[in-house]
Order: structure tokens, then C-alpha cells, then sequence
């Protein structure tokens, strides 16, 4: 395993140094008093540590729980108050932090009045002596927070294992694995980003998501000079390869062992992909190597995707006339390409056919399996769904319990395959039509209107009427008017479409980076959402 240093050079381990490590980090964590059963925080950023600190734990019979770093919540009172929030859940009896974070780490638990000892990485002289036990809790996993507060998962050492080997039948990764810059603290990141391919010991590669920021394009020539075959990101991801990465940079890289570029964790827009595949195709890059995903960490990661060697499908389906429980009129069938489609929002992008020991249905609003073609909320149900939530409310326990998940997320199944349309709770009602908000987002940046990075659309009902508001940390100026007419020809009428100015940083952000809708409607049906007037 290689990872990324801060001077831009790479450190390389092989699989039994970081064994013989990770033994002398458990016989350490031994030594401080942690013990078989309990659960304990990492606030480490992706490295070397963290790899011997998460399976030192493991090694012990202790059970990690991965934390995000206050990069990733713009530091400040958010993340303070995030930390203490998922502390709070876990009464920690011990915290494992990188030094520079000690300090805010050892506060906010502090608070908490629970006599947490916040170690740093440390590494003992006798590994053969580190105690080996083995727990039934591998993970615990906390949601990112873009549906509420985030949530423990109890995610156990046969939910991973399933996951892992779904993950690895589908992917098939041989001899290299990825160069991932994933947030460990989110489930793409650890589990498919990270225990994915070290679980099989092939060469991989670790950078920080700072690192993938600052130097794009040297990410992306990890993978022309090396054939790491595998990818894994969100949207956002492909997004800044784009905005980063020019055709001359590619002169002389080699993209043909890449075979594998799952996209996920978010709304797959089908005009990023085709322009990504695009800008590596005269490279070696092929087509067919696009596998979009659909999974969530209530499913421990993968529920569904497209087959290897399988050029992914996208259907035009429904136009604006959406209804829960109604069969879409699919109007046509095409291959995801090198060429943009017009008008992205009206194409579903095909996340694949249920991986193995998953099954997918669609439900209706009482809970009834629906045919092909309807949509309806999707339901998981198979041995990877987490085993449950920490502490659960009576609620929790309904949405997801032995086995089965009712997600929450909108779409239908066609051929065999899922198509997944956005959030239930992110969609509102409007003239019998469920209007979801990424269908609104993605028209909006596609006419240029906005920035994914600075605006986002949120919807509910307020006063007893529907609306939708784009909340933008960036003033329109001359594209108003293009904005409002954009949300108008989905909501049909202008009365339901609201612009909110605010300022900087007024947009809640989740462990990765995805925008808190939720927090963000409270806040403005509360009045709190203040309107910028500098423009």
C-alpha cells in the first residue's frame, strides 16, 4: 500500500509491514486500557496510522468508529457541535486523535463529562503479545448527515464481510486496486475505498481528499503511469477532474488498465460521465469501463451496479409528470457515451442490477411491491444491511430492522436494473406531481445558472403551500431570471419558486460535502435564513 505524503512523495508498505504494525498498535491500545467490546473514536486523517490504528482495534476485539476531521465541516462551532453529537451517542472510554486535532477533540468530549483519554497513535515493542480477540461489531458507522443528525450504524463483522465480497465479485480488482482520495469517515471511503482492496492485499494507493484538491492532475496520472484498475467517487469527484485536469496534461498516460469507475453516493449526472469519458477516451480509457452504483451506509455500502464490461444504459423517463406509484412513460433507451445529452435531469442513469445476495423492490406509499416502471421507494433487504442503528428510536426501527431498509430514496426498476430519481423527504407535491430537488439542480447547472459548489435547492411546504427555494452563496446577477424560469417550468407556477442570497459558508455541509437539505428548510420555515443585501 502506497500513501501520499505531504511533499508529494509516496510511502510503500507491503501488507506484512502494516501487519507487523498493526499488532504493535493493539498491543499499545492494549496497554491503555482499551479493551475487547468497546467502541472508539478516530479523528485521523487517511495515512499509515490510520490503517494500523483501525485494524489494531479490530485486532483486539475493540470496534473503530470513524470520525470526519474538522477539515470537512469547515472546522469552527459545526463541527464542534457534530462531534459532540456522535460522542454523545458513543460515551467513549477512549479516543484515538492525530495531534493536531487533540486539542478540539479533547474538549468537546470533555464536555460531555465522560473521562474520555484522547491517545494519539502510539506502537508498542511487542506485538506477538498484543491480545487477539474477535468482535462481533466491526464498525460503527455514522451516516453523514444529510437526512438529520447523523446516526450510529451498527455495522457487524458478517455485514462487512458480505459487503466486501459483493463488493470484490463486482469489481474484480487483480494485481492493483485504486488510487482513492475517499473521506474515510464516509462508507464509499472506508469500505469502498479502502477495506475493498486491502482486504485482498493488491497494490493500492491512499491520498487525502486535500491532497486530490490541490493536485487533480496528479491523481490522475497516478492511474496513466500505473494500471490501477479500479475508481470510486462521487459525482463531485469526476466534476473537478474537469474543471482540473486539460487534454495536454494526458500526453503520454495510458488509460486502458482502468477498468472499473464506479460513480455513486450521489445524483449521477450522465453529462459529467460523458465528458469524463471523453477527456480519457483518446488515452485508451473505453466507455464500458463506467459503472454507475447505488448504495448508503444503512446497506453498509454496495447495494447495486452496473456490470463489468456492460455499457451502462440511461432511459428518459416521465418528463415532469412524476407520481408516487405510477408506471413512468419511458420514452427512449440509450447507451451512456462520450456525447452529452441534452436537458440531463430528464435522464435516469441505470445504478445496475441488485450485486449478489441483495434484493431490491419498489414500494408504494403503503408498503406494496410495485411492477417494473413504477416508481416508488426503494427497499433493500440481505445479509450487508447494517444490523442497526445505536440507540435507536421507535422510528429508526421501523426504517431498518433484521435485515431490511426502507431507504427513503425514490426510483423503479426497469429490466432488471434500479434507477434511482432523489430523495422522498427532498421532494415536494405540487399540482399531484412529485417534484424532486436534484431533478432541479441538475437543469440548473446544466443552463449554467448556478454552481453546484455555491447553491443548492431545497422544498417543502410552508403556510400550507408548496415551494421550492435555490439558496445560493453567490449572487445571480443576469441569470435571476434564467434561474426562476428554470424552477417555474418545474413547480408551474411562479408562486412556488424562491431565491435566497445569503452569505458564505450559510450552506450546512455533511461529512462529505453534501449539502444538509433538511437543516437548510428548518432554518428558513424558522426565519433564521438571513438574505444577503450586497448585490
Amino acid at each position: 500500500m502506497r500513501f501520499r505524503l505531504d511533499d508529494g512523495s509516496w510511502q510503500r508498505l507491503t501488507y506484512r509491514e502494516l501487519a507487523g504494525r498493526t499488532l504493535r498498535a493493539g498491543a499499545a491500545l492494549a496497554d491503555a486500557g482499551v479493551r475487547p467490546g468497546d467502541v472508539v473514536p478516530l479523528v485521523l486523517p487517511g495515512g499509515e496510522d490510520f490503517v494500523t490504528q483501525f485494524f489494531g482495534l479490530l485486532a483486539i476485539g475493540a470496534t473503530p468508529s470513524v470520525l470526519p476531521l474538522p477539515l470537512a465541516l469547515r472546522g469552527g462551532e459545526g463541527y464542534q457541535n457534530q462531534l459532540k453529537a456522535i460522542t454523545a451517542r458513543i460515551h467513549p472510554r477512549h479516543a484515538i486523535a492525530d495531534p493536531r486535532y487533540h486539542d478540539v477533540v479533547a474538549e468537546n468530549v470533555a464536555r460531555l463529562g465522560g473521562g474520555t483519554d484522547v491517545l494519539a497513535p502510539q506502537y508498542a515493542d511487542r506485538p506477538e503479545e498484543a491480545p487477539r480477540a474477535w468482535g462481533e461489531l466491526a464498525v460503527l458507522q455514522f451516516t453523514s448527515g444529510s437526512r438529520g443528525s447523523p446516526r450510529g450504524l451498527r455495522i457487524s463483522m458478517a455485514n462487512l464481510a458480505t459487503n466486501l465480497r459483493m463488493i470484490q465479485g463486482w469489481m474484480n480488482p487483480v494485481g492493483y486496486g485504486a488510487v482513492t482520495w475517499l473521506p474515510l469517515y464516509h462508507d464509499m471511503g472506508l469500505v469502498g475505498g479502502l477495506l475493498g482492496a486491502l482486504t485482498l492485499q493488491v497494490e493500492h494507493a491512499l491520498m487525502r481528499p486535500e491532497q486530490f484538491i490541490r493536485d487533480t492532475r496528479g491523481w490522475i496520472a497516478e492511474y496513466g503511469r500505473t494500471p490501477y484498475s479500479n475508481m470510486c467517487m462521487p459525482n463531485f469527484g469526476f466534476e473537478r477532474v474537469l474543471s482540473a485536469v486539460r487534454p495536454e496534461d494526458l500526453e503520454g498516460l495510458d488509460f486502458s488498465g482502468l477498468s472499473a469507475v464506479v460513480s455513486g453516493a450521489e445524483r449521477i449526472d450522465p453529462a459529467v460521465l460523458a465528458r469524463f469519458a471523453a477527456l480519457l477516451g483518446p488515452h485508451g480509457f473505453d466507455v464500458r469501463a463506467l459503472m454507475p452504483a447505488y448504495g448508503l451506509a444503512e446497506g453498509t455500502l454496495a447495494v447495486t451496479g452496473v456490470s463489468k464490461h456492460h455499457v451502462a444504459r440511461m432511459v428518459r423517463a416521465g418528463g415532469l409528470e412524476r407520481r408516487l406509484g405510477e408506471k413512468l412513460d419511458v420514452s427512449e433507451v440509450v447507451e451512456l457515451s462520450t456525447v452529452p445529452v441534452d436537458e440531463p435531469w430528464t435522464w435516469q442513469v441505470s445504478c445496475g442490477p441488485p450485486l449478489e445476495t441483495a434484493r431490491v423492490e419498489i414500494l408504494d406509499e403503503d408498503g406494496a411491491p410495485q411492477p417494473e416502471g413504477v416508481l416508488g421507494e426503494i427497499y433493500v433487504e440481505g445479509p450487508s444491511v447494517a444490523d442497526g442503528y445505536a440507540d435507536p428510536a421507535p422510528e429508526d426501527v421501523a426504517k431498518l430492522h433484521d435485515g431490511r431498509l426502507y431507504t427513503g430514496d425514490a426510483g423503479f426498476l426497469l429490466d432488471g436494473e434500479l434507477y434511482v430519481i432523489g430523495r422522498l423527504g427532498d421532494s415536494v407535491k405540487i399540482n399531484g406531481q412529485n417534484v424532486f430537488v436534484e431533478d432541479i439542480e441538475l437543469e440548473l447547472v446544466a443552463s449554467g445558472a448556478i454552481s453546484r459548489r455555491y447553491a443548492t435547492v431545497v422544498a417543502g411546504i410552508t403556510g400550507g403551500e408548496p415551494k421550492v427555494l435555490l439558496v445560493t452563496e453567490r449572487p445571480l446577477g443576469d441569470r435571476l431570471d434564467d434561474a426562476l424560469s428554470v424552477i417555474a417550468s418545474f413547480t408551474g407556477d411562479a408562486a412556488h419558486a424562491e431565491v435566497r442570497y445569503v452569505k458564505r459558508g450559510t450552506i450546512p455541509l455533511t461529512s462529505s460535502r453534501k449539502p444538509r437539505r433538511r437543516s437548510l428548510w428548518l432554518s428558513y420555515v424558522a426565519g433564521e435564513l438571513k438574505e444577503r443585501n450586497d448585490s
